[in-house]
């Protein structure tokens, strides 16, 4: 019944910030992480950037992002990606996955105003970018899980 509860109330809210002005203007989604080998599974809200213009602008100028809150770059389709800090004064942990959701490389600890291109190395489907220091918290590794909408229903 508690965790009904607890799953009502994380629908509520995503529901209600969904209409609620981001600074990106770009839509707002659930997502869930799941980690330590499925023992921890923590909840998000993620800014959505979907769209060739978000992806470009990202999480750029910004200078607070919450705890339990990022940006999801869904690129449609598994390819080589290059991301960058250029303008984005926050540090960052960039999570990179494939189309099923599956954590493949994590950048963590990114650098401010960095131009230093960073890539896994591999094709992925999406990136996921919070917070410096949540894959740490959170004790994600490459295996662990991102569970979101853009997955279908593997992720």
């Amino acid at each position: 019944m508690r965790s009904a509860v607890l799953a009502f109330l994380f629908a509520f809210i995503v529901f209600s910030t969904a209409f609620a002005e981001t600074p990106s203007g770009m839509p707002v989604v659930a997502l869930t992480i799941e980690s330590n080998n499925g023992v921890t599974r923590t909840e998000f809200v993620a800014e959505l950037a979907a769209t060739p213009q978000h992806r470009a602008s990202g999480l750029m100028f910004r200078t607070k992002l919450a705890d339990n809150h990022g940006m999801l770059f869904d690129f449609k389709e598994t390819r080589s990606v290059s991301m960058w800090m250029k303008n984005t004064p926050l540090p960052l942990d960039m999570i990179f996955s494939d189309d099923r959701g599956r954590v493949l490389y994590i950048a963590r600890n990114t650098v401010p105003y960095s131009e230093e291109i960073i890539t896994p190395g591999i094709p992925v489907y999406a990136v996921l970018e919070v917070k410096a220091g949540t894959a740490h918290r959170l004790h994600i590794s490459p295996g662990d899980r991102l569970i979101a909408a853009i997955f279908g229903a593997g992720g």
